[in-house]
């Protein structure tokens, strides 16, 4: 069975998708749990978020810079193994024709 494409998506599109619980652990992770390679760890003063991708598996590739040095920093978040979340995704790809 083929994988479906990477597609962009915008905040609106990640917040119908995702459940309470799911925002709040993305938000905890977008502001708290991001590496930057550049700095060299993980800082508190979160990601600017430039773009974000469903991937292939469902899951959220977040892309954007350090808010401590401005570094560019990517990061999957895993939701996709969650089986109601990614029927969701699933419709979602539907309803726009990916």
């Amino acid at each position: 069975m083929k994988r479906p494409e990477e597609i962009k998506i915008n905040r609106f599109q990640l917040k119908v998708l995702l459940n309470d619980n799911q925002k709040e652990g993305f938000d905890y992770i977008v502001n708290h749990n991001v590496y930057c390679g550049n700095c060299g760890g993980t800082f508190n003063q979160g990601v600017e978020i430039n773009g974000m991708v469903l991937d292939s598996l469902n899951d959220v590739r977040i892309e954007g810079a350090c808010k401590n040095c401005q570094g560019k920093v990517a990061r999957v978040i895993e939701f996709g193994e969650d089986k109601e979340y990614y029927q969701k995704a699933m419709d979602f790809r539907k309803s726009i024709g990916k």
